[in-house]
């Protein structure tokens, strides 16, 4: 009981928090946002994915996550709370140049290789 009761305030509060922000306040976020994952992918050997409706959904991921915890954390991976732990999550994620290094994307596919830029190329996607 006491634990469901917790569940429903901390959803109460996340929907004041993103219900309190206006879009002005919105837009300056997803503009920073979005400056921020384009300059990765330009200052390093990652591409940004060529799918443009993937990287608008992970950067509203991103922006939502940026208005709910102040941080821009991955929204493909668990928030907990934990300042230590959490940190690893903050975009790019600790694990994302691994996750490419194997699977051509991060865990969320917000970033690639350029072997996966080539492939969808090649495929015409």
């Amino acid at each position: 009981m006491k634990e469901c009761l917790y569940k429903s305030v901390i959803r109460l509060l996340d929907a004041v928090t993103i219900m309190g922000t206006t879009s002005k306040d919105e837009e300056r976020i997803r503009t920073s946002v979005m400056r921020m994952v384009n300059r990765y992918a330009k200052r390093s050997p990652i591409f940004l994915n060529p799918d443009k409706v993937v990287v608008k959904n992970i950067i509203e991921g991103l922006v939502r996550n940026k208005i709910k915890y102040g941080y821009a954390y991955c929204p493909c991976r668990e928030i907990k709370s934990i300042p230590e732990g959490d940190r690893d999550n903050i975009c790019p994620c600790r694990n994302h140049k691994e996750d490419i290094a194997h699977r051509g994307t991060c865990e969320c596919g917000l970033f690639v290789s350029e072997t996966y830029v080539e492939e969808k190329r090649a495929r015409g996607n």
